[in-house]
Parts: structure tokens; C-alpha cells; sequence
């Protein structure tokens, strides 16, 4: 089997491991399964990739819905995902979330975006049987909001941690590339971008950037969902290392 057709392979897989969810009949524990090895299933594809390859790999645009109160969190930390896994992104409306790259950047995206917003709803479920919930004085939705504010700043200061090392190796990939065969070890990087510029430019979409502000309103609240966001397992989805800290298993 040549690489391109197990490249292809292992694409078809992810798609399908990524349609099993709770929604269409998993549970979830399958659900989560799938995920794991969604993750798994990216790592090795993004390892794979060649300067070929991604002059063929096609722009891919997906479409992930937040109908619910987790759609403000979600979308404080959706610009440092999309910085991690270098897509771009929009909302339409208050529950959309556009995501659009290259098909292996896209398909991390979406899958941290709900191991995400998976570990917030468990979190927040979490809180809202704590004793600490139980003396707030605050309105329950006054809290509830600073929780999540809390949970998405946390997630969104170890997303750029996670993008900035990542930079970092790339950098010294490209270095070592450049010493070892005297090319310039930035172009993968380089032609990565453009075929993302002209993807998108392709779409015809306009974008504006709309500036929001949020208040917190409980600190003790806001604490606990920082607390939070500093569980979720963000670093490597695969692995015995890791397996274990995807998402918070309920007790």
C-alpha cells in the first residue's frame, strides 16, 4: 500500500470515528473512546505529512454548534484554539463556530473543541454540587458565568502555552532542516500558510472583529472554574501517559 492511499485510509477513519457521539446514539464512554483515538489518529497522520502532501491536502471548512450555555466560554477561548492549530475561524450568530484549514488542522480543532466543551459541562456539574456553590450569595447564573469565565481563561492562557511551543519546535526543526541540507527549512511552514490564505480567499467570506468585555462578578467563583481549566487534558491525546486525563471521569 502506497503512503497516499494510507493517508487516505486513516482520513476516512477519523471522519468516522468523529460522527460517533452521544447525539447519534453512543454512549458515552464509546463516544470518549472514539475521541481517544481520533487524537491518536491525528498525531500520527500530522507526523506523516510531507511538503507533497500538503500541496495536496484540500481546505476543509466544519461547522461545530454550541447551543447552550457553554457558547460564552466556548467562544473566549475559540481565537487561542485556533491560534494553536493554525485555522481560521468565525461565528455566525450567537451558536456557530466556523472552523477552516487544512483538513488535519481542522479535524484537531473540532476534536479539542469538544473534549473541551465536554470537561466544562462535567465541571460545571461538579460545581454546581460543591459546597461552595451552595454558599454563594450571588444569583446562580451570576456565578455560573463567572465559573465559566474562569474555566475559558484558564484553557485559553494553556492553549497558547501549547501554541508557543509548538512555534518553537517548528523553529527548530526548520533549523536543524536548513543545517542539514542547506534548504530553507521554513517552507513547509510557508506553504502551509498560503494554502490557507488562498482557501479562504477562495470563499469570498468578509470578516469584522467585534470586541467584547465581560465582567466577573464572583472571584470565588471564577477560581473554581480556573481550577477547572487547568484539568483539562490538553497536552498529547494519546498515549498511556495521557489516555487517563482526557476528560474528568465521573465519579
Amino acid at each position: 500500500m502506497d503512503e497516499q492511499t494510507e493517508l487516505a485510509k486513516v482520513k476516512a477513519r477519523i471522519r468516522a470515528l468523529a460522527a460517533r457521539t452521544v447525539e447519534r446514539g453512543c454512549s458515552e464512554a464509546e463516544a470518549m473512546a472514539a475521541a481517544q483515538k481520533v487524537g491518536e489518529l491525528l498525531e500520527v497522520y500530522g507526523l506523516s505529512m510531507s511538503e507533497v502532501e500538503l500541496r495536496e491536502e484540500a481546505c476543509v471548512q466544519r461547522v461545530v454548534v454550541f447551543d447552550d450555555p457553554r457558547r460564552q466560554a466556548m467562544g473566549w477561548l475559540f481565537p487561542a484554539l485556533l491560534r494553536l492549530t493554525g485555522c481560521r475561524g468565525w461565528t455566525v450568530g450567537r451558536a456557530d463556530y466556523v472552523i477552516f484549514g487544512l483538513e488535519p488542522d481542522v479535524q484537531m480543532a473540532e476534536y479539542l473543541m469538544q473534549v473541551i466543551a465536554g470537561a466544562l459541562a462535567w465541571e460545571e456539574a461538579r460545581y454546581r454540587a460543591s459546597a461552595d456553590y451552595a454558599r454563594g450569595r450571588l444569583a446562580p447564573q451570576a456565578r455560573l458565568r463567572s465559573f465559566r469565565i474562569g474555566f475559558a481563561d484558564r484553557v485559553a492562557a494553556r492553549l497558547d502555552e501549547l501554541a508557543s511551543h509548538r512555534r518553537a519546535t517548528e523553529q527548530a526543526a526548520a533549523a536543524g532542516a536548513a543545517a542539514t541540507t542547506g534548504t530553507a527549512g521554513t517552507a513547509l511552514v510557508l506553504l502551509k500558510e498560503r494554502r490557507i490564505e488562498e482557501g479562504f480567499r477562495a470563499l469570498g467570506v468578509r470578516l469584522r472583529t467585534v470586541t467584547r468585555s465581560t465582567v466577573v462578578r464572583d472571584r470565588g467563583a471564577y477560581g473554581h472554574g480556573r481550577d477547572a481549566g487547568g484539568r483539562v487534558g490538553l497536552d498529547r491525546p494519546i498515549g498511556a501517559g495521557t489516555a487517563g486525563r482526557a476528560l474528568p471521569r465521573r465519579g
